[in-house]
C-alpha cells in the first residue's frame, strides 16, 4: 500500500476500512488467541469493549456471541443483569486444534508416510454423507487423489477417525496408513500435490498477507498504545487465521522452493511479538476487570510462532 500512515492506529483503521472483518469470525479469533490462555471466561461487556476498536458494533457482537453459544463454543452464565461467557469443552478443543496450524505451521521433516481415507462401494455405490465427509476432510487438508480415496501426508489418523465419528459413519470408511512405493518407474504420490491442492492460490494469499500487514513491522519500531496494539494483534491474527486454517499444511519437503508461506509466517510471528506486551496490558485492563476467572498467561503461549524472541 502506498502512503503508509504515520501511526499504528491509523494504519489499522485503513486495514479495517479496506477489509472489514466479520463479527463472529473475529470473536472466534479473540477467544482462541487472547482469552483461552487466560482461562477462557469474560463478561459480555468486556467482549464488546475489546472489539469496539475493530469496528464491531454492540448489536452485531451480541448476535455473534449468542450464535457461538448455540453452536457449542461458549457457555453463558447469568449474574444478575450481567452475562459471563466461558469457553466450553468443545470450544477449548476447537481452539487447541486450530492452534497447531496458526502458531506452529507445517512440519519441517517428513518420513514419507500418508494417512488415507478410503470409501468402499456400499449399496448404491455412494455414501449419503459423502459431501459432508469431503467438506470435513478438505478442511483438515486431505485431498481426493483418486475416486473414493482421500490422502494427507501429515494429518494424524485420529483426526480422520474423529471426523467419521462426528458424522456418525465410523464403520463406513477405512482409515489407512500408507507409504509411497513408486520407486524409479512409478508415479510418486507427492508429485500430485499441485493437482490435488490449490497451492498457487494459497501462495497468492500469503504474498498478499505480507504486502498488506508488512508495514506494521516498521511502524512497531516505535512504542504502541495498548489499545492500538491489541486491535493490531487481533487484526493480524484474524487475517492470518483466515489463511492458515485453509492451508493443507503439507510438510516442507512437499512445498515448492521459495514458498511464500514461510516468509509470511516469519513476518506474522515478528509482528505478533512486537505487539504482545502492550496488547496484554489492554487485555488485562478490560478482560480482567472484576473477573475472578481471568487467569495469568499459560506458559504454552510463549512457544507461539517458534518462541518469544529473547
Amino acid at each position: 500500500m502506498a502512503n503508509t500512515p504515520s501511526s499504528l492506529g491509523s494504519y489499522v483503521a485503513r486495514l479495517l476500512k479496506d477489509d472489514p472483518p466479520r463479527a463472529k469470525s473475529l470473536c472466534v479469533s479473540l477467544l482462541g488467541d487472547a482469552l483461552a490462555c487466560h482461562g477462557g471466561a469474560i463478561w459480555l461487556g468486556g467482549i464488546i469493549e475489546l472489539l469496539e476498536p475493530l469496528g464491531i458494533n454492540e448489536r452485531l457482537l451480541r448476535t455473534s456471541v449468542f450464535r457461538l453459544v448455540a453452536q457449542g463454543w461458549l457457555q453463558a452464565e447469568r449474574h444478575g443483569r450481567r452475562s459471563l461467557y466461558q469457553l466450553s469443552e468443545l470450544g477449548r478443543r476447537r481452539t487447541a486444534h486450530a492452534s497447531q496450524r496458526i502458531y506452529d505451521g507445517p512440519s519441517a521433516q517428513w518420513n514419507g508416510d500418508w494417512t488415507l481415507v478410503a470409501l468402499p462401494r456400499l449399496g448404491n455405490n455412494a455414501l449419503s454423507e459423502r459431501v459432508e465427509l469431503r467438506r470435513e476432510l478438505t478442511w483438515e487438508g486431505f485431498a481426493l487423489i483418486a475416486p473414493g480415496l482421500f490422502a494427507h501426508p501429515q494429518a494424524d489418523a485420529n483426526t480422520a477417525h474423529e471426523i467419521l465419528e462426528k458424522l456418525g459413519i465410523p464403520d463406513k470408511a477405512l482409515v489407512l496408513a500408507g507409504r509411497d512405493l513408486a520407486g524409479a518407474g512409478g508415479l510418486p504420490i507427492a508429485s500430485l500435490a499441485p493437482q490435488c491442492w490449490n497451492l498457487d492460490a494459497l501462495a497468492d494469499q500469503y504474498r498478499h498477507f505480507s504486502s498488506q500487514l508488512g508495514p506494521l513491522d516498521k511502524l512497531l519500531d516505535a512504542p504502541a498504545e495498548p489499545v492500538d496494539a491489541f486491535a493490531a494483534r487481533m487484526l493480524l491474527l484474524h487475517t492470518w487465521r483466515r489463511i492458515v486454517l485453509h492451508d493443507p499444511q503439507l510438510p516442507v519437503p512437499m512445498l515448492p522452493e521459495q514458498w511464500p508461506g514461510h516468509a509470511a509466517r516469519e513476518l506474522c510471528g515478528r509482528i505478533y511479538w512486537k505487539l504482545f506486551d502492550a496488547s496484554e496490558q489492554y487485555l488485562d485492563a478490560v478482560a480482567g476487570k472484576d473477573n475472578e476467572r481471568y487467569t495469568p498467561l499459560s506458559d504454552e503461549v510463549y512457544a507461539r510462532f517458534g518462541g518469544r524472541p529473547v
